[in-house]
């Protein structure tokens, strides 16, 4: 009635929903509010809701560059919204073969060793939270990993007059391109 000190106190909330503050006359702390009654006080609480917690968006930006039977790849962080999870990690992996590598939530970068010098690859990289994993980048630019080839075999030089003529056999080693 008028005049008693009335304590309010919230007990549940909505899920998907926070207590932010009480509006009014209230004095109090955190989620309870003290006030003097009379007929005609009337107090309120804001309340906002919760973003939902997701998983992180595909990582923009994928590109690679071919090395001696690997591959470097390089991304972007994806875009992220306020009170979502931080990424915990990245999973790198190449088509064909489907070889994966991890790397923590602060890298940008990853090196697949052991490909196929010759064969083209693209790669596709995922982010991950507390939430779970989000869905694949784009692929990435096509890259063939090679290296320099072996020397010329079976060398022949014949002298001619003002001339010579030379010829050899391919080297085994092609260095993975044709």
């Amino acid at each position: 009635q008028a005049g008693d000190l009335v304590s309010l106190t919230i007990i549940s909330v909505s899920e998907g929903h926070e207590f932010l503050a009480w509006t009014e006359d209230c004095s109090g702390s955190g989620d309870t509010c003290q006030l003097i009654m009379d007929s005609t006080k009337t107090v309120a609480a804001n309340f906002r809701a919760i973003p939902a917690l997701e998983v992180p968006r595909a990582p923009p930006s994928v590109y690679a560059t071919a090395g001696n039977t690997q591959a470097t790849v390089t991304w972007n962080a994806p875009a992220s919204t306020v009170g979502e999870p931080a990424i915990t990690g990245y999973t790198v992996t190449a088509n064909p073969g489907g070889q994966t590598v991890k790397v923590g939530g602060s890298t940008l970068t990853a090196t697949l060793p052991s490909l196929t010098n010759g064969t083209s690859y693209t790669f596709t990289v995922m982010a991950t939270n507390s939430i779970g994993d989000g869905p694949s980048s784009s692929p990435s630019n096509a890259v063939t990993p090679a290296t320099i080839p072996g020397a010329p075999r079976n060398l022949i030089a014949a002298a001619g007059n003002t001339q010579a003529t030379v010829s050899w056999s391919a080297p085994i080693q092609t260095g993975g391109s044709a």
